[in-house]
């Protein structure tokens, strides 16, 4: 049986259903008359038709697919426009994630980063509004595209099951491409700084037509550095081309495609060693790196995508966007291994050799469909919003490996004297798949906001998810050996939110929202346990100030989940059919927290962002959950405008983060072996200090300078990940030429 007959069919069906929507859209409204579409609607406002100067944006749909204002939306959400991206000079998402309130980054070792909100690891992302992921290890969809294809990004924190179904109740994060302009423009970019950064951008849009109803716009980006990890050396370009037309006064299609790839050349692919076999701290340099010169890990992503957008009359407005993505991992590698194992400290002797080669493919097609607009009930104007959205994702694992070796995996040299000189082994590469983990999911969802009286709006939703996902497992030759570890689900996920207006600048709310996820674990009786469930409840206060520049929110949480499986005490001694123990659904994770957040401009010359979270997750037995990020984090960032400069900076301050560990107690067993005893791997609170400044030379060009981590503080961004600790980027400086035209 070939794995082709088994994932193909479903890839075609998605295809062919969005272009049929796409092409039966316009259909729909071919009798309607020009004279009645607006020149701009609601719909453009949310979807970004023009650059976003400022940090206040008009509204967003990512939460619910309704046009709402930040202070309209009544959850915790944060908007990165277009100018803020610029002024600090944020290159990756990572670092946007980085000043976004109540969000945690973390470094497993240089190429691999986990993000975190409210105690659980964020995964569900958006391109435009289409749902798509984002994991942390060596394959599937765990690059994510340079910020300079992007004209804002917007986080929701919490549950957004009504717009993602499946997924953790941490946080969503929806990536809003730039779109061409209605007049030329092109900018162009040159950074240069810490660790031979090198990098350029260019950006060039406008009419492609004299009438200019067709419209197109390129951006290209290099970028090549050093780090200062050792032997790493990491090159990155990116490209990105949009055509949008108007195909009548009422129906604009736009297409595209976006491309990235990272090279990653002597990756650490380990962190720094905390303790040494006697149980002694070993505090190693922030340059350690225990790789082989000759690591090497590639990333490829590209995505092509197609949108259309139709004003139905009435003042309503439909979307279908469609994207299709292919991501290629393959790596390398080869580490001093810390896990069990801990260096003499006066030999630097005792690691063991890690070592992979692995190469995978993902290929993922999502469509999102939706209709919004206002209606009539009761003499009152209310908005509803109906739509599906669909992905169908496969993850095939190539069966390669690496078959010789020139070295014995039993002994890594000294940790002092590493130079990271070693012979590279041999590997192969059969280009089949020995896995293939299809996932697919299909949600129906609906919302209405309900405006009973004037200072009174009630936001009402559910969502109606059909999720699966399988595991087909082939031989050397490509057969089809088996299906495993199949998982299906069909659940409901509501959302209610009220707001109420206490004045002409404040509004109180309260929401509640959900995420699921399926498992694959089974009761005494053989059944699927029923999927685990992420409640979100949040309340709390929202605000406009200063004539609407400045926005600000503070609010509590609450989320738990339910239905975590564990094992079933009545059957201790059962063995299902297919060879596995049953278990039960549990009470699962509870986080309490609350959180404050600023963003926009007090006047004409004074910008602020930032946020204070308190957030704190335990597990059913009262212990703490995810004690790797802070309980308390706070962040603020500002910019200050006067005449040709622009000067700012920002502060981040966070909490211990610590994580459970064998420590060496410093005695040994018979065969001379350290003793452990479990203790905590812990980094103390610590505050970052970071400035940056802009002067204008004319009105087409400028010149800036960024630096993060000011006072070089020397931290681990990250602790407990294979008895290791990965290192905080030291003090960084960068400077920016910026020209437009």
């Amino acid at each position: 049986m070939s794995r082709y007959s088994l994932t193909g069919a479903p890839r075609r069906n998605t295809l062919a259903l969005c272009l049929a929507l796409a092409t039966a859209m316009p259909s729909l409204v071919q009798a309607q008359s020009a004279a009645n579409a607006p020149t701009t609607t609601e719909l453009d406002k949310v979807l970004v038709t023009q650059r976003t100067e400022g940090y206040q944006v008009y509204g967003t749909n990512t939460a619910t697919k309704l046009p709402l204002t930040l202070r309209e939306t009544p959850q915790s959400l944060t908007v990165f426009t277009r100018q803020r991206i610029e002024d600090f000079n944020l290159i990756t998402i990572a670092e946007v994630l980085q000043q976004t309130p109540g969000v945690t980054v973390q470094s497993y070792d240089s190429n691999r980063t986990l993000f975190n909100a409210r105690g659980f690891t964020i995964n569900n992302f958006m391109f435009d509004g289409v749902p798509t992921n984002y994991t942390t290890g060596a394959g599937g969809n765990s690059i994510l595209s340079d910020t300079s294809i992007y004209e804002r990004i917007e986080i929701v924190r919490g549950a957004s099951g009504l717009v993602t179904g499946s997924g953790n109740p941490s946080a969503t994060v929806n990536m809003v491409r730039k779109r061409p302009t209605d007049t030329f423009q092109a900018s162009t970019s040159l950074s240069a700084g810490s660790w031979d950064y090198r990098r350029a951008e260019v950006d060039v849009g406008g009419p492609l037509t004299s009438g200019g109803r067709v419209r197109g716009r390129f951006v290209g980006a290099y970028t090549d550095k050093e780090s200062w990890v050792r032997f790493q050396h990491d090159t990155s370009p990116s490209l990105y081309g949009v055509i949008e037309a108007d195909l009548t006064d009422s129906t604009r299609l736009r297409a595209g495609i976006d491309y990235l790839k990272t090279a990653s050349d002597g990756g650490a692919w380990s962190a720094s060693p905390l303790y040494f076999r006697d149980g002694s701290r070993a505090v190693m340099p922030r340059s350690y790196s225990a790789a082989a010169r000759w690591n090497e890990w590639n990333r490829e992503s590209t995505n092509y995508f197609l949108t259309l957008e139709q004003q139905l009359g009435a003042g309503w407005s439909g979307r279908i966007a469609y994207n299709h993505r292919a991501t290629d991992t393959d790596s390398l590698l080869l580490a001093g291994s810390n896990t069990g194992n801990w260096a003499d400290p006066v030999t630097g002797l005792g690691l063991r050799i890690a070592d992979t080669y692995s190469v995978s493919e993902t290929r993922e097609d999502a469509f999102d469909l939706y209709a919004s607009g206002p209606f009539q009930l009761f003499g009152r104007q209310h908005e509803l919003v109906v739509g599906v959205n669909h992905y169908n994702r496969d993850l095939d694992t190539i069966r390669a490996g690496i078959t010789s070796r020139p070295y014995n995996v039993a002994a890594f040299p000294s940790i002092f004297s590493w130079d990271g000189n070693i012979g590279k082994p041999t590997t192969f590469n059969y280009g089949i798949p020995s896995s293939t983990v299809n996932t697919t999911e299909t949600g129906y969802y609906a919302a209405a906001r309900l405006n009973p009286i004037d200072p009174l709006k009630v936001i009402a939703g559910v969502r109606y998810s059909d999720y699966r996902t399988t595991t087909d497992n082939f031989d050397v030759n490509g057969n089809f050996t088996g299906r495993s570890a199949r998982t299906t689900a069909h659940e409901p996920t509501p959302y209610l939110g009220v707001l109420y207006d206490l004045s002409s600048s404040i509004t109180a709310f309260a929401s509640y929202s959900d995420v699921f996820q399926a498992t694959a674990l089974r009761d005494i009786n053989n059944q699927l346990l029923d999927p685990v469930t992420g409640s979100n409840y949040e309340y709390g206060f929202k605000g406009e100030f200063f004539g609407g520049r400045l926005y600000g929110s503070l609010n509590g949480f609450y989320m738990k989940q339910d239905n975590v499986a564990t094992r079933d005490p009545a059957g201790a001694d059962v063995i299902l059919p297919d060879g596995s123990v049953p278990y039960i659904a549990s009470k699962g994770i509870e986080t309490n927290g609350a959180e404050f957040e600023v963003s926009g401009s007090i006047t004409d010359h004074w910008s602020m962002t930032g946020g204070y979270t308190y957030a704190y997750s335990t597990n059913p037995d009262g212990s703490r959950f995810a004690s790797t990020s802070p309980m308390q984090l706070a962040r603020f960032n500002t910019t200050y405008r006067r005449g040709d400069w622009m000067v700012g900076g920002g502060f981040t301050v966070q909490s211990e983060i610590y994580q459970l560990q064998p420590i060496p107690t410093g005695r040994y067993t018979a065969a001379g072996a350290p003793v452990t005893a479990t203790g905590k791997m812990r980094q103390g609170g610590y505050m970052l200090f970071d400035l940056m400044g802009r002067y204008r030379i004319n009105d087409h060009m400028s010149v800036g300078v960024t630096v993060t981590n000011v006072f070089d503080k020397v931290y681990y961004r990250n602790v407990g990940f294979f008895n290791a600790g990965y290192w905080g980027e030291p003090r960084r400086v960068l400077f920016n030429l910026r020209a437009n035209f």
